[in-house]
């Protein structure tokens, strides 16, 4: 069943601070993380949230992102400011996203552009026009180099691996430098993410710049909001550290891989209006992703996600004037997650 989709703009009165699922986010460092659209080509069995399956799919228009990015460069200083492209779901599906990149790349004070990507929807064309808009970064979750086992954590039986693996290769070729992002699911992919080492070193070893190809591994998490693989509980933060220090001894790589590895620092952070425990008044805007999610304003910049309970869930609210709990306030995310106060 196809979902809506809200497309947002200035008129639209939906926010754009404030918000997990679309819009600015800013934690508190020299990177601003842009979130433009919500749908997905994918119904991956791991996403911690859910892209591809929403009730409510959302559009940004590219002016109205322009338009909020702009005083966040002037509050964080108009230098080295990296935007980093990373919405709940697939960007290559954006329409305007060569527009958008195209409009960073004029901002004063933005000196890199990188976006994450399942990389399916890659195309040589479409490489060479991420190129000359100014693209610097692409990275790509990529799991397995194994047929059978991306159309597995993929949940999609057409997963075109091949053609995945030689748009890296045409990748290689171009200006845009390359993460390989693979999430490393415990008893699922454990040697899949060995395969995924040599296959980076492997390019690293035919080109005098390393930084060119990089890998960087995640840990499986689960959320409340996501799905999760049957019988597979993530591990500690500890385990997962000393299992990539065996990994780095074993294939004599960096995989730790810090803000320090990727030019992130600690900048002036967009200051949030509201604190958690407050009681505020807000207005119900639009409804959010799924039934029990509502978007609300709480002014013109910022919107509050409101989680609703199981007796809400059919009461009329588009356009009311609520009490609003703030259950959720972090600061150094400047996201609002909010609960109506009976």
């Amino acid at each position: 069943m196809p979902s809506e989709i809200i497309y947002v703009d200035s008129s639209s009165e939906i926010p754009l601070y404030g918000l997990d699922f679309i819009g600015i986010i800013d934690r508190g460092t020299n990177i601003l993380e842009i979130k433009p659209l919500t749908q997905c080509n994918l119904i991956c069995k791991y996403c911690f949230v859910s892209a591809g399956d929403y009730i409510t799919n959302f559009i940004v228009d590219v002016n109205y992102l322009i338009e909020k990015i702009v005083p966040l460069i002037e509050i964080k200083g108009k230098n080295d400011i990296e935007i980093h492209i990373a919405p709940y779901g697939e960007i290559l599906l954006y329409k305007d996203l060569i527009k958008l990149i195209k409009k960073l790349k004029l901002i004063d004070g933005i000196y890199k552009i990188s976006m994450q990507t399942n990389g399916l929807l890659l195309s040589k064309e479409s490489i060479i026009e991420l190129e000359k808009a100014g693209l610097s970064q692409i990275n790509i979750s990529l799991n397995t180099l194994d047929q059978d086992k991306a159309e597995y954590l993929s949940n999609y039986k057409g997963y075109q691996l091949q053609h995945l693996l030689t748009m890296i290769d045409f990748l290689m070729e171009s200006k845009i430098d390359l993460v390989i992002a693979p999430v490393w699911i415990p008893k699922v992919n454990d040697q899949d993410i060995e395969e995924l080492i040599r296959f980076v070193q492997n390019y690293q070893d035919k080109i005098d710049t390393p930084n060119k190809i990089r890998i960087g591994i995640q840990k499986y998490l689960i959320y409340k909001t996501g799905r999760r693989i049957k019988k597979i509980r993530p591990k500690s933060w500890g385990f997962f550290y000393k299992q990539l220090n065996t990994l780095e001894k074993k294939h004599n790589m960096k995989l730790k891989l810090g803000p320090k590895d990727f030019g992130i620092h600690k900048r002036q952070c967009l200051s949030l209006p509201i604190q958690k425990g407050n009681l505020v008044k807000s207005q119900i805007i639009s409804i959010g992703r799924w039934d029990s999610e509502f978007i609300a304003k709480f002014d013109d910049n910022w919107g509050i996600k409101i989680l609703l309970n199981k007796t809400q869930k059919n009461i009329p609210l588009i356009g009311k004037k609520i009490d609003t709990k703030i259950i959720k306030s972090k600061r150094e995310e400047n996201l609002l997650t909010g609960i109506i106060e009976n």
